[in-house]
């Protein structure tokens, strides 16, 4: 089930010098909040937020360490609906921290049984009762990938369908579906050609075809790293040249325009398309996504590190 997987949310530490949040944290004044458990406030923030908005609140707030303090006691406040989203999310966190980012062959018994327990923890309070369709919507989202994790494909779509019947168009629950569909979890490349081929909204199709692109690439490199360019670039010029040939969507900070311009810059580096890359590296403007990054072992934490990059030769084809 988890053969060549790379965690989204590696233990690495990467993940807590990430502002997951694109800059909502610091635009809505959200730190202090937290800090301070003001839940009630953060949760009447959280009902005039945006869909969109309210996963990248989460983010911010769940997938770090830097808020264990304030979010372990919500444990206690369980009948609130709110309180029930941050910490599912958190426990979902949680749950990749335990196993690790290694690879299956090298994740220990112990690394195991404390994903599975997160994992279990964090399905009981993002399948539960929500009254509020954005929180429901947003924790069927979450729950995806819990029970990705948990090796129950059918839970996991009756949980896309009913985020998607909240938000048609909610990030994370395509995003989710992408990585159930993928070769490194449940599915097939003819599976993920199929979901993405299917997905209505123009936006959402463009940026999972960059990602499936990378997603190719990351295949090939993983099986061997000094002829993935010259094995996956004959299998995918074509498509690569179809997806490139369209306008990009322009950056903002919604999470499908974010994710689509960090693929979108790593496949114009695989391209060889160096000015290109840098420009959309530029304009993203420090909003780098794990994915597809961590892939590569490239930390978008390090401003150095990025300028390296950015100063590095595009790949050749």
């Amino acid at each position: 089930m988890f053969s060549r997987i790379l965690s989204l949310f590696s233990s690495s530490g990467a993940g807590a010098a990430r502002d997951l949040s694109f800059g909502l944290l610091n635009a809505r004044q959200v730190v202090p909040l937290v800090k301070d458990e003001k839940w009630e406030q953060l949760e009447q923030l959280a009902r005039a937020l945006s869909s969109d908005e309210l996963s990248r609140l989460l983010d911010g707030i769940c997938l770090t360490d830097r808020f264990n303090k304030q979010i372990l006691p919500l444990g206690k406040q369980k009948e609130q609906e709110f309180a029930r989203l941050v910490l599912g999310a958190w426990h979902l966190y949680q749950a990749w921290q335990a196993r690790s980012g290694l690879l299956a062959k090298d994740v220990s018994k112990s690394q195991m049984e404390g994903f599975e327990h997160y994992l279990l923890l964090a399905r009981v309070l993002l399948g539960g009762t929500f009254a509020t369709p954005a929180f429901l919507g947003e924790a069927r989202a979450r729950l995806i990938r819990v029970e990705m994790g948990l090796n129950e494909p059918d839970r996991a779509m009756a949980a896309f369908h009913q985020s998607v019947a909240v938000d048609a168009r909610k990030f994370w629950a395509h995003h989710h579906v992408f990585k159930l569909s993928s070769p490194k979890w449940l599915g097939s490349e003819e599976e993920l050609v199929g979901y993405i081929q299917s997905v209505q909204d123009g936006a959402l199709r463009y940026a999972l075809w960059l990602m499936f692109l990378v997603e190719m690439y990351s295949d090939a490199n993983l099986e061997d790293e000094s002829s993935a360019l010259q094995r996956w670039h004959p299998m995918y010029e074509s498509l690569l040249k179809e997806v490139l040939a369209q306008p990009p969507l322009p950056v903002d900070g919604t999470l499908v325009s974010i994710y689509a311009n960090n693929n979108l810059a790593y496949l114009y580096h695989l391209a060889g398309e160096r000015e290109k890359r840098n420009s959309t590296l530029t304009a993203l403007n420090g909003h780098y996504s794990p994915y597809p990054w961590d892939y590569f072992g490239i930390d978008t934490s390090s401003a150095a590190a990025m300028k390296a990059f950015q100063s590095s030769l595009a790949c050749r084809p």
